[in-house]
């Protein structure tokens, strides 16, 4: 009777080990907010059916408000796959660990980008100097091409942007940025070459409307980067997937965006740059300006 009353309780136990099992093999996918939220998750959707037949397991995604907001989300473990930009990676990798999976790699650019700071093609500014007293927007404090990269070149002229620009905004994403200086909500802003020239390529803003006064050196691109902890067996499922997207469902890597020909695994060596960057600003600024949710 003793044994019998042990071996219900054992297969009682382990229905609910596997239960509990089988509610963390849904793999949840954290995005930053680059462009629209509710367009950036339409266009990804097909690769997300795509990751959730190769993996077998169903598949989640999410944009988060901020960049910060994404690595707390994983510090958290809601999120166990995060798309970050270069400077959001090292900032999240300071938190927890992780570990890096695949980065794209973009049609004639490979997996490299700049930043930019752009005005009106009509304004009177044509140098950084020119910037002096006018409004000036970034996409958020977190953003590597919207906001570190020119916060560097502002403080490596000496310059406290927040006394030098008589207005200071941030637009939340890199399409607003552009569109707020259309709108002449602001004078000049940061912006990804990339995302800018995916709305030119796209026809939502036309090239001859902006100037480009600031182009930064290259900074690589956008990694997807697991926490440790997740499965490993996901984890190269994932890659491989990403890596073979081209070939087998390039119709779905082309609706999410079509400057990406392909995947390829994270060099981690190509980010020593952006370590560089973090260590010369400091924590105080990684916690002050990155890692805060507003």
């Amino acid at each position: 009777m003793v044994k019998f009353k042990v071996m219900i309780l054992l297969i009682i136990l382990c229905s609910l080990l596997v239960g509990c099992n089988d509610q963390k093999r849904t793999l949840t996918i954290g995005m930053i907010p680059v462009r629209d939220k509710e367009n950036m998750i339409e266009n990804f959707e097909p690769i997300r059916q795509y990751l959730e037949d190769q993996l077998k397991v169903p598949v989640n995604v999410i944009v988060t408000k901020d960049y910060a907001s994404l690595v707390n989300d994983m510090k958290n473990k809601t999120i166990d796959i995060g798309w970050y930009g270069a400077f959001s990676y090292i900032a999240a990798e300071s938190q927890l660990q992780l570990t890096p999976l695949v980065v794209q790699d973009r049609v004639g650019i490979g997996v490299y980008y700049q930043s930019m700071i752009i005005t009106h093609s009509d304004s009177k500014i044509h140098s950084i100097d020119d910037l002096e007293n006018s409004t000036f927007t970034f996409v958020d404090s977190g953003s590597t091409s919207g906001y570190v990269l020119p916060y560097a070149l502002f403080k490596s002229r000496d310059l406290d942007y927040e006394q030098f620009f008589e207005h200071v905004l941030y637009s939340g994403s890199h399409h607003q940025v552009a569109f707020d200086i259309k709108n002449r909500v602001a004078d000049a802003g940061a912006i990804s070459s990339t995302q800018f020239n995916r709305l030119v390529k796209d026809g939502v803003i036309d090239e001859k409307d902006y100037r480009v006064i600031w182009k930064s050196d290259d900074i690589p691109s956008s990694p997807f980067v697991a926490r440790s902890d997740v499965d490993e067996e996901i984890q190269k499922k994932f890659t491989s997937a990403l890596v073979n997207i081209h070939l087998v469902q390039p119709e779905a890597l082309e609706k999410f965006d079509d400057s990406i020909q392909k995947y390829v695994e994270v060099d981690k060596n190509i980010y020593h740059s952006i370590r560089n960057i973090a260590t010369i600003l400091g924590k105080d600024y990684m916690v002050k300006y990155f890692l805060k949710s507003e």
